[in-house]
């Protein structure tokens, strides 16, 4: 349909495009959130050395087929003007990078979501996500001569954000829910259910700001949802077995 003229300009004006960049992104944040809510974490740290094994054998034999696939489309397609390193490294983060919403619908649709294989495949995306960016970063900062600061500047902000997120956010999450009653209660409020939407989004755009594309932003919510939730249900089982 690309070939089709003027069907680009016409059915998706460049004036259209930001929005629908924002528009999706909005969507697959709130997908993949839904879809961490649905992680066993104990799961995935039974299998933690598993899924770090994958994540590394799957990172490094598509960025070593990457490289290999640059070698004769450089010397085929590209001019002599473009760095042969540059454009190597741009193929294989290109082949080596994870289609992570593409692999949480496929495991959602095959129901492996909650099965020992699904959270290892979940978890090893993650990792080869985070980095792919932080390769594809470096690879930008290359090509602008600016050097490999840009790459240190996310990894570093990255992590800072982690350790953010996972302390004192968490601290004050666990707050709110103890002063909101739902740990008491075993159920969330309108108030919490607020918050928390409200940190996927904040998280979001501060992920893309630093860098990262803005899916993994909710990663850290998730993790404090899911440590809460199952607050959540010993309240419930406590009042279940109280009544």
């Amino acid at each position: 349909m690309g070939r089709i003229p003027n069907f680009t300009n016409t059915i998706f004006p460049p004036a259209s495009i930001p929005h629908l960049v924002l528009t999706s992104n909005i969507g697959i944040t709130l997908y993949l959130f839904l879809i961490g809510l649905e992680v066993d974490v104990r799961l995935m740290r039974r299998n933690g050395k598993t899924a770090a094994l994958v994540s590394v054998l799957g990172l490094v034999f598509p960025l070593g087929l990457g490289a290999a696939i640059a070698v004769p489309l450089y010397h085929t397609f590209v001019p002599d003007t473009v760095s042969f390193g540059y454009f190597t490294l741009f193929v294989a983060v290109a082949v080596g990078i994870t289609a992570f919403p593409v692999l949480c619908r496929i495991l959602t649709e095959l129901k492996l979501l909650d099965t020992v294989v699904g959270v290892v495949v979940l978890a090893a995306g993650v990792g080869n996500d985070v980095v792919g960016w932080i390769l594809l970063a470096l690879t930008v900062a290359l090509v602008n001569a600016s050097g490999g600061l840009t790459a240190l500047y996310v990894l570093l902000v990255g992590v800072g954000y982690v350790l953010f997120m996972f302390f004192p956010v968490k601290f004050a999450f666990r707050f709110l829910l103890k002063k909101s009653g739902s740990l008491a209660t075993g159920q969330p409020t309108t108030i919490v259910m607020t918050v928390t939407l409200l940190m996927v989004f904040v998280s979001a755009f501060l992920t893309d700001i630093i860098g990262i594309h803005p899916i993994f932003g909710e990663f850290p919510t998730v993790a404090h949802s899911i440590s809460v939730r199952s607050d959540f249900f010993s309240a419930s089982q406590a009042g279940s077995s109280l009544d």
